[in-house]
């Protein structure tokens, strides 16, 4: 099955569905990620960081098992200022390229822009008329939020898990201190509730947006 990964930022792929794309990818699913921003700018002042964080993205995607990969380098915490239609376009296209049939993208219910504009863009790029895609699901960023995560798909990652936690250990500069939540440690937390709220022991959520069963 063709999947594709759409985040706003490198490591969101990694935090929000780390040991969802391991396990697809031990299932012989083709998975193609898509990273928005070029996620650096607005964190460091030295560009070299944006290529350090795109190739921390290909080691860990290739780690999880993600086989292509496209960057498409809008600017960093700045996707609010960029006219919608451009990104709409830029996903649309890959969306052709790749011909998902499952596509995978960040969550609305945080206060983060860029997140909020790529899961517009995300509904508008997979619009049924125009597009192979037959699921559309939300993974989820922990995080300040506006309201809380609709979780209503869970994914038991018990023996996937230490994957996700290797595969961010790329991302060596975004690890945090517990408690924080980009911490290795609020990571397993977050794990660990979804687990007990599913009976999994370790699980990851996701929000259902779309699903067309013929």
């Amino acid at each position: 099955m063709k999947i594709l990964i759409i985040s706003a930022h490198p490591d969101d792929e990694v935090i929000g569905m780390g040991g969802t794309i391991k396990k697809l990818s031990n299932n012989k699913n083709d998975i193609t990620l898509c990273v928005v921003s070029e996620g650096a700018s607005a964190q460091y002042k030295n560009k070299k960081m944006i290529q350090v964080r795109k190739k921390a993205c290909m080691n860990a995607g290739k780690f999880l098992g993600i086989s292509k990969f496209y960057f498409l380098d809008f600017p960093d915490g700045k996707l609010d200022s960029v006219p919608q239609l451009n990104i709409n376009k830029k996903i649309e296209k890959v969306i052709s390229k790749t011909n998902p049939e499952i596509v995978y993208t960040t969550p609305n219910h945080d206060l983060n822009r860029d997140h909020q504009k790529v899961f517009e863009s995300t509904l508008v790029a997979t619009r049924p008329q125009s597009s192979s895609v037959k699921q559309v699901m939300c993974y989820e960023l922990p995080g300040i939020s506006k309201e809380p995560f609709q979780a209503k798909v869970f994914q038991d990652i018990t023996n996937t898990f230490s994957s996700k936690i290797k595969a961010f250990k790329y991302y060596d500069s975004e690890i945090e201190e517990f408690p924080h939540p980009r911490s290795l440690k609020a990571l397993e937390n977050l794990a660990n509730q979804r687990g007990v709220e599913s009976g999994l022991k370790k699980a990851e959520a996701f929000n259902l947006i779309r699903k067309i069963e013929k």
